[in-house]
């Protein structure tokens, strides 16, 4: 059997065994940089990473088996998203296009100022607001299909008419049967101050 050496901090331990000191490089009590020495090395001490134990460092052990009561509960548990579906307010980038359809309406204004056209006659503005509802509408099913595809709404309950009584209705509903947080719905109405704002200064600079 041979006997090994070893540096730890500076100073010179050992002997031992070599199954022994393999086994400390694998508990990783020992860095792969340490110093090694056995007879067989001659008069020079190398690094344990240029020897025989240099397969110490990748050796690690087979993960633990999942108790069956853990696999149980993790196949039991709910989709990721529908767990954190309140905390995080189940983003998806229809509701987020909905939430800020408001500033779509006033860009439309704004460019339709800009070429001389008034925003504000009831041609041009109920035409808008068609348009805006019908795009309105097929975010809240292209959302809605979001929702159930993650299990948000497993008993498929109806939310998308609710968009007729305004996005303040849709969002509502969709809180509710989601439990997908107020944020967007006070991101719309956010955006619906700012355009009432900014029709005031328009008609002011009419």
């Amino acid at each position: 059997m041979t006997d090994w050496y070893y540096e730890e901090n500076g100073t010179q331990r050992g002997p031992v065994a070599e199954a022994d000191l393999a086994s400390m490089f694998a508990n990783r009590f020992l860095p792969p940089e340490a110093r090694v020495w056995s007879a067989a090395l001659g008069s020079q001490w190398k690094p344990a990473s240029q020897t025989q134990f240099k397969d110490s460092f990748t050796l690690s052990p087979p993960p633990l088996p999942v108790p069956r009561e853990a696999q149980a509960s993790v196949m039991s548990a709910p989709p990721l998203l529908s767990r954190l579906g309140a905390a995080s307010g189940v983003k998806t980038i229809y509701a987020e296009l909905l939430a800020y359809s408001p500033l779509a309406m006033l860009a439309v204004d704004v460019i339709a100022k800009a070429a001389g056209a008034n925003p504000n006659a009831p041609t041009f503005s109920n035409a808008t607001s068609v348009c805006l509802s019908i795009v309105a509408l097929i975010l809240c099913i292209a959302d809605v299909k979001a929702l159930n595809r993650n299990g948000l709404n497993p008993n498929k309950q109806r939310i998308v008419p609710f968009v007729l009584l305004t996005p303040v209705g849709y969002f509502w509903r969709r809180a509710a049967v989601a439990r997908a947080g107020w944020a967007y719905l006070w991101i719309w109405l956010g955006c619906m101050v700012v355009l009432f704002i900014a029709e005031v200064a328009f008609i002011i600079d009419m």
